[in-house]
């Protein structure tokens, strides 16, 4: 049964790389929002785009972890990215809905349960909580953070 479900899985990547490989444009494989937009200083984060080549590649890595995924019993049919969309849409609503957040500008993206905060945050203690709260998100397993404090990127260039 486990190695139906890799060979069906495997085909339907394959066809979403074949699909990919015909599209001359960029191509965005993972659940990407924005969760809050209170800080107009914030530079406004895009999502991760790929080229083609990089697409049948990232395609190709894909099917290997899913294949071993599924033959060794760790993951739900589908594969490690299947929950994406609604992990990113769940923690995106979480943070959207914290009034403490309200004066930042916080974007996310999710793959495989690993979700990465991009944007920019008061300060330090607002970034711990902020990432806690992530942290803390039904079937999150891991986040990165990319985010930036505002005192910090506001701050003077040192003279020498």
């Amino acid at each position: 049964m486990i190695a139906l479900k890799a060979a069906w899985f495997i085909a339907c990547i394959a066809a979403s790389a074949a699909a990919i490989a015909d599209d001359q444009a960029s191509t965005q494989l993972d659940p990407f929002a924005q969760a809050t937009h209170g800080d107009p200083a914030c530079a406004a984060r895009t999502p991760p785009l790929l080229t083609p080549q990089e697409a049948q590649a990232e395609a190709h890595a894909r099917v290997e972890r899913g294949t071993r995924c599924a033959m060794e019993g760790k993951c739900e049919p589908g594969g490690a990215y299947r929950r994406d969309a609604e992990i990113n849409e769940r923690v995106r609503a979480s943070i959207a809905g914290e009034r403490r957040f309200a004066r930042t500008s916080i974007w996310l993206t999710t793959s495989r349960k690993w979700v990465t905060l991009q944007g920019c945050v008061r300060d330090a203690a607002q970034r711990r909580s902020l990432v806690e709260l992530v942290r803390k998100s039904p079937d999150v397993e891991r986040v990165f953070d990319e985010l930036t404090i505002a005192a910090q990127r506001a701050a003077p260039p040192r003279q020498r």
